[in-house]
């Protein structure tokens, strides 16, 4: 008779102690956790998706109980032999050590599927997201749309006052690496609408609203602003700032500073030194600035030729002005593609003065991300493929959350003949500020550059949806939509371009007729040629088979010119497929330096 003592639990506990179960447990549980930190690591330091640490998470559930059972067998470990056995312990036969769970096994279990790991990390990183290219995502919490100021100096010619220092302070938050920050075009797309904290929130997905007022009066400035949660509605921190406008840049220091505070934003010692920097102390030499930047975002012709002399009186004013000069760059290199008439322009003018600017720019602040994009845009609209890579790059390092950084990034390698590395940036661009019309559309071509058609139309009818009266969203779309065969859809989203591009209607339509036409029977067509820009008449000559009509005008106002960036992209969207076996069109991009 069994005494109680042999109970069947109390035998099950003797033999977990005495084969060394609860060790090999202590020591699994301790490597899984090591291996698991040092997979988050690198999911985080090299893009890898989400899923990934869950992926590993589920190896390590799989081998628990492996390694057990192999513990169990092998009396507890792999050092133990069975002259190690506990004196009065029933021996355990030899072959109860052999078969499936032995060390050998459970080893070559854990390197195999250590090797899937790594096979599916590598394997994501060379076909699947690549390495990351921009910040590790943050928390939720640690998000904040800055809302555009509010005028209360009772004179709207101060609007862009209050818009200005919106814009800095939202810059300024968006350096830091460990905050979310949507970019200036999703933050004053709500300007003037009747829409609740939580409404905006969630529009951009971001846990907290900065909002406040700016009331100027002479040489005096009165600043509140409040931070809010949205979620319940409560706000966290608020201020009020009466100074001089001598103190603007001190003020601004001292909203960011709270912001990080309050979300429990950890600062770098650099990023510290670099929160809000006085960029001038000439208080005209800034307002100047704020104006150039007010009628710069409006990215109409007029508008950005008013920025080009805003920005200029900026530079007189301070010639080590390193802000004012990134702005007239961007003006300058951005003017001429707002062109919308076939009118003789001359590019070339224009980007040597943009790309002077930008170099100045970078000279006189060499940690400024936005002198560096500009830079690159400069260098890229020239050709000078390589070293304009070298200086988004360097923006996007000092500056991670700068949209334009990464919309002009990506829209550069995607016409250098590098689309899916260029999705990379356009999507980034859109994921930061993602109410752009101008990213989304970049977005949209980029996509249709990388082969993802049916996801670029997707991304052109979300521009169309809430940008309904721009121009090009319109036309990019019926231009996919004809590509991809959609005639009757694409026609009418071509037609609905001209009539808001102001462009003479029926001539247009009869000019995409043509093109349609030209794809249905393959038989060359003409148009009567109507006002409009050289890359929309580009494409209708390519579309209606008149390649001699197409390199003629991408001689006339790229190629011939020196401004080989617009000629890359006429290149890539446009001609390539029907002119690139032309003698003349190949010494054309010989000479621009377009070897894709």
């Amino acid at each position: 008779m069994a005494s109680p003592s042999d109970n069947p639990l109390k035998r099950l506990i003797r033999e977990i102690h005495r084969r060394s179960l609860w060790q090999v447990l202590g020591i699994f549980l301790l490597g899984g956790w090591v291996a698991f930190e040092v997979v988050q690591t690198l999911t985080e330091g090299l893009g890898l998706p989400e899923w990934f640490p869950a992926f590993a998470i589920v190896l390590l559930i799989v081998g628990l109980p492996v390694v057990l059972a192999t513990a169990f067998v092998q009396e507890g470990g792999p050092g133990r032999g069975a002259g190690e056995l506990d004196v009065g312990a029933p021996a355990v036969p030899a072959r109860a050590a052999s078969g499936l769970f032995t060390w050998r096994n459970a080893i070559l279990g854990g390197v195999s599927a250590l090797t899937l790991l790594i096979g599916v990390g590598v394997g994501w990183i060379f076909f699947g997201g690549g390495l990351s290219t921009g910040p590790a995502p943050t928390s939720i919490e640690q998000s904040v749309v800055v809302l555009p100021f509010v005028n209360m100096s009772g004179d709207p010619d101060n609007e862009y006052f209050s818009d200005g220092i919106t814009e800095e302070l939202l810059n300024a938050l968006a350096q830091i690496p460990d905050l979310r920050v949507p970019g200036r075009t999703s933050s004053f797309a709500f300007k003037g609408q009747n829409l609740t904290i939580q409404q905006i929130a969630d529009t951009l997905n971001v846990a907290h609203v900065l909002e406040g007022s700016v009331r100027r009066d002479g040489d005096r400035v009165l600043i509140t602003a409040q931070l809010v949660d949205a979620q319940t509605d409560t706000h966290l921190w608020s201020a009020t700032f009466e100074r001089e406008l001598t103190d603007i840049f001190a003020i601004q220091r001292d909203i960011a500073r709270a912001i990080v505070d309050q979300l429990q934003v950890t600062l770098g010692a650099d990023e510290e030194a670099t929160l809000v920097t006085e960029a001038t102390e000439s208080i005209e030499a800034h307002e100047a600035y704020l104006r150039g930047r007010f009628f710069w975002n409006q990215r109409t012709e007029s508008g950005l030729r008013t920025a080009i002399t805003e920005f200029q009186r900026a530079v007189d004013l301070d010639s080590n002005y390193a802000e004012a000069y990134s702005g007239l760059a961007d003006s300058y290199l951005l003017v001429d593609a707002y062109v919308l008439t076939l009118g003789r322009i001359d590019y070339r003018t224009n980007l040597d003065r943009g790309l002077i600017a930008a170099e100045r720019a970078v000279q006189l602040d060499p940690d400024l991300g936005m002198a560096h994009a500009s830079l690159g845009f400069g260098l890229w609209n020239v050709g000078e493929w390589e070293s304009a890579e070298g200086e988004f790059e360097r923006a996007i390092q000092l500056n991670p959350g700068y949209a334009t950084a990464h919309y002009w990034y990506g829209f550069s390698l995607s016409h250098i003949g590098k689309a899916l590395e260029g999705v990379i940036h356009t999507e980034r661009a859109f994921e930061l500020d993602p109410v752009s019309q101008v990213n989304s559309l970049i977005l949209g071509i980029g996509l249709r550059l990388a082969g993802r058609t049916e996801e670029a139309i997707e991304q052109l009818h979300k521009t169309t949806g809430f940008a309904p009266d721009w121009a090009a969203g319109w036309r990019e779309l019926g231009k996919m939509l004809v590509e991809s065969g959609e005639y009757e859809e694409g026609l009418e989203a071509l037609v609905n371009s001209a009539r808001l591009g102001n462009l003479d209607v029926q001539a247009a339509r009869d000019a995409y007729e043509a093109a349609i036409r030209y794809r249905q029977t393959g038989e060359p067509q003409t148009f009567s040629d109507f006002e409009s820009s050289a890359l929309r008449l580009i494409w209708l000559y390519s579309q209606t088979g008149q390649p001699d009509r197409a390199i003629e005008l991408f001689d006339d106002y790229y190629v011939g010119q020196g401004a080989y960036g617009r000629a890359a992209q006429a290149h890539v969207q446009f001609i390539s497929d029907i002119a690139r076996d032309d003698p003349r069109y190949q010494a054309l991009l010989e000479q621009a330096g377009i070897t894709w």
